[in-house]
């Protein structure tokens, strides 16, 4: 059985929150839980449904209802997320991308990069023990 030890300054959770344009890089193993939020992915899904699609709406309508099946398998993950981050970002009052949101209550603004934006994080007050 492993065991983790939580150092002091040491996060629990990491929750990041970008568009697609945005590389995000994370740790592949870290010491704390870590999500990435796409808050723009919705839009990224309609114009991916979109493409193809009759032009008149009640034959696209047509389309999307005999596809609904394949459409929330192959979607359903990503509108979840999506979803539960907009309403985090909403939730921290988030006014900008991309944001790292620390243990739910730090935030760094504009650095995508996970450990860094950790590193930042233990060097502030909020991360000292």
């Amino acid at each position: 059985m492993a065991a983790s030890v939580v150092q002091a300054g040491q996060p629990t959770t990491v929750e990041v929150f970008a568009n697609m344009a945005t590389l995000v890089p994370v740790p592949s193993a870290p010491a704390y839980q870590q999500q990435v939020y796409r808050l723009d992915a919705m839009t990224l899904i309609e114009e991916q449904l979109s493409q193809g699609l009759p032009a008149v709406e009640a034959e696209a309508l047509a389309v999307l209802q005999r596809m609904e099946s394949e459409i929330r398998r192959k979607y359903q993950a990503q509108i979840i997320n999506a979803s539960n981050g907009m309403t985090l970002a909403i939730h921290y009052r988030l006014d900008r991308l991309p944001a790292v949101v620390i243990d739910r209550k730090a935030v760094i603004y504009g650095v995508p990069d996970v450990e860094r934006a950790v590193a930042i994080y233990q060097q502030s007050a909020g991360g000292r023990p």
